[in-house]
């Protein structure tokens, strides 16, 4: 949980040292940004906020030197900042943490985070002993001594390639640090330290631009704000006078009434039992885990992270090796592979969409249909009218917002991403929905959507398990929540017992104060 916190403010000039000016970008005559402008202080954490496509990203990558602007300026220092690279803008004190990570997964861990400044010997080769070396004292100076310089990227999780990402732009020491959606994998524990990391940064008189869809992390950390919505800058001011239902409604452009749905538990969970787990595991991390998940049901799952939640979803989905019972739709479910899984009628949207869901080169189309080859084909060809059937329904359904099914899906906003990931999951009609922290990265309208969307699915008797580093959207859309701790269920929360402060109790307690609440 967020511990609030006041930044250190220093004392601000009479202008802004970064200034962004009726900025324009258009994307094949769609404009991203339309004339968005930002001003921000020495000393200072800017909140930059909006709904995903609000052109965020977008901006900053103009910022950054990975997009010429069409129209407009950008001044740092009262001096123009026109960068032409993401190199360029580097030199001139910009340092970036984009959203989608930028390591190198077969380069190690020295290897991505001195990229392009190694320590060199004799006819330009890499010191690789130096290199392993200041890899080191970096990775120990900001926190993080266990992990290896030597390991490779890909074998790390998630969390701590996020680490990586934002060690790798302080160690340039930029003048501008500019966050997108830096939280949106770090634990609980790596957000305060990123926290007072940002803190200890702005109070030396440099600059943070912090994009976050949780608007609880920009009360907490950020100074002043501003709202983009549909390209345009429609708000800015001191945080104070932002609270977060003037955010939203900014963000939206209307007010929204209720995020979390609300359902009727006794007439969308049915009696039948879509899957059972008795005594299920996966080795070494995963234990004697017994479930119960009914048609229509939202069973969520909670606790620390690193506590086997992983292991469960994809052991159930057949990318791991499991033992025990999956009884699935009534049939045992031996699924030794994801493909096997599917067949079974079970699907994941799983924890990194970007390397694990979405092939994000290949089209919209191309993704939705790549899962659903089966319904699209005829014969041993895809039918190109089943496919434009499914790809338009799946389109339709989730209000992807895209200028056309050819566009490729790495130039879509986060949200529109993780929507083009559920059409193709739900376009194979599961009987149970593995859902792993699927809210990650999307914008406020677009959880509402989600949200509104699993009720849909539970209304046509679909079972969903749904993980969540979030307790309060746990306690508000699960209809129990089972806390996993040491890879096995340690507490199970339902009705009166499932709050967001009994979740937490049963994450952080030991033994005793989870059996108690089970």
């Amino acid at each position: 949980m967020i511990q609030e916190g006041q930044t250190p403010k220093a004392a601000r000039t009479r202008s802004p040292d970064l200034v962004l000016a009726d900025i324009y970008k258009a994307f094949g005559g769609v404009r991203a940004v339309d004339g968005a402008s930002l001003e921000s202080f020495p000393g200072e954490v800017h909140g930059l906020v909006g709904e995903n496509g609000a052109g965020k990203s977008t901006l900053i990558k103009i910022v950054s030197g990975a997009f010429p602007a069409d129209a407009g300026e950008i001044t740092l220092h009262g001096e123009p900042l026109q960068p032409h690279s993401p190199a360029d803008a580097a030199k001139s004190g910009i340092g970036t943490v984009f959203q989608e990570l930028s390591l190198i997964p077969h380069l190690s861990v020295a290897q991505n985070l001195f990229y392009g400044n190694e320590p060199r010997v004799r006819l330009g080769r890499v010191n690789q002993r130096a290199l392993r070396a200041a890899a080191r004292q970096a990775l120990a100076d900001y926190g993080f001594p266990r992990i290896r310089p030597g390991g490779v990227v890909s074998q790390l999780r998630l969390a701590d390639r996020q680490i990586l990402e934002i060690v790798k732009v302080l160690i340039r020491d930029p003048h501008v640090l500019i966050l997108d959606e830096p939280t949106s994998a770090l634990l609980p524990e790596q957000v305060q330290w990123l926290f007072t990391t940002v803190r200890d940064f702005a109070s030396k008189g440099r600059i943070v631009i912090f994009i976050s869809h949780r608007l609880a992390e920009i009360e907490a950390l950020c100074d002043r704000v501003t709202v983009l919505r549909n390209g345009k800058d429609v708000g800015h001011g001191p945080m104070a006078e932002m609270p977060e239902d003037k955010l939203v409604e900014l963000m939206l452009g209307r007010k929204i009434e209720r995020v979390f749905p609300q359902s009727d538990r006794a007439s969308r969970v049915q009696d039948e039992v879509v899957c059972r787990l008795e005594d299920f595991g996966s080795p070494p991390r995963l234990h004697d885990v017994n479930l119960e998940i009914r048609r229509g049901e939202i069973v969520g799952v909670g606790g620390l992270a690193g506590q086997g939640q992983a292991d469960l979803f994809l052991s159930m989905f057949g990318a791991r090796r499991s033992h025990g019972s999956a009884v699935v739709a009534g049939r045992q479910m031996h699924a030794r592979t994801p493909s096997q899984a599917l067949a079974s009628g079970v699907a994941l949207i799983p924890e990194d969409r970007a390397s694990e869901g979405l092939c994000l080169a290949l089209s919209v189309r191309d993704n939705i249909s790549l899962g659903n080859l089966r319904t699209v084909s005829s014969g041993s060809l895809i039918s190109a009218r089943r496919e434009r059937r499914l790809v338009r329904a799946a389109i339709g359904s989730l209000h992807i917002t895209l200028r056309h099914p050819r566009q490729e899906v790495n130039s879509l906003s986060g949200g529109n991403q993780q929507k083009v990931l559920l059409g193709r999951v739900l376009a194979a009609k599961p009987d149970l929905l593995l859902m792993y922290d699927a809210t990650r990265g999307v914008d406020v309208g677009t959880k509402s959507e989600l949200y509104q969307l699993m009720h849909e699915q539970c209304a046509r008797g679909v079972g969903i398990l749904f993980y969540s580093t979030d307790a309060a959207e746990l306690a508000n859309m699960a209809d129990q929540v089972v806390v996993l701790h040491d890879g096995t269920i340690r507490a199970r929360l339902a009705g009166a017992d499932l709050t967001e402060e009994r979740i937490i109790a049963a994450a952080v307690g030991g033994r005793g104060r989870a059996e108690a609440l089970a």
